[in-house]
């Protein structure tokens, strides 16, 4: 089993795993008090502008947010400069079964793995270094119904993410350029 480990800028970006996962749950507890964790309802996030605005209401986005695609990895690749300094951020959805039939899950997950991308390996949108340290940023959802199986074929269609199923869960990263 691949362990995960969410306090360093080191890949997997997104894990998806089963509701009882132990060790990840372990690995979000333990950020409770050393970093930042982040929890989104997923109830809230049927439809891309409820997501949106789920991920800016939670994430304390700015006002000129975009609402797209786009302004999401800019924003969430911004995180460090909103109070968290460069403590890790874990963003973590619970009952993720509802997103993860929607037809703009895959995309989701592509765009949390550009931004985490940026944020954990300090890259600019061209790929150029920043003049910051990196910051650990993740993702983590919890699933009750769905098989993690299910849920790499579902993502199969995006060629530009790494889906590797590892000790009952799914760890997903962006495909090297």
């Amino acid at each position: 089993m691949t362990p995960v480990d969410f306090t360093t800028p080191v890949e997997p970006w997104v894990v998806v795993a089963h509701d009882g996962d132990r060790s990840v749950r372990e690995q979000v507890s333990a950020l409770e008090s050393g970093g930042v964790v982040q929890r989104l309802d997923s109830a809230k996030m049927t439809d891309e502008a409820g997501l949106f605005r789920e991920f800016a209401d939670k994430l304390g986005f700015p006002s000129y947010f975009g609402h797209n695609w786009y302004a999401l990895v800019d924003c969430l690749d911004d995180l460090h400069s909103s109070g968290h300094g460069l403590l890790p951020v874990v963003v973590v959805t619970e009952e993720s079964d509802v997103l993860v039939g929607r037809t703009f899950f895959p995309t989701l997950l592509s765009m949390l793995c550009e931004a985490a991308e940026r944020a954990n390996l300090s890259l600019d949108a061209d790929d150029l270094p920043r003049d910051r340290p990196p910051f650990p940023l993740h993702f983590v959802f919890f699933v009750n119904r769905r098989g993690v199986g299910d849920v790499a074929e579902l993502l199969a269609v995006r060629e530009d993410l790494v889906v590797r199923e590892s000790g009952g869960r799914l760890l997903v990263c962006s495909q090297p350029r």
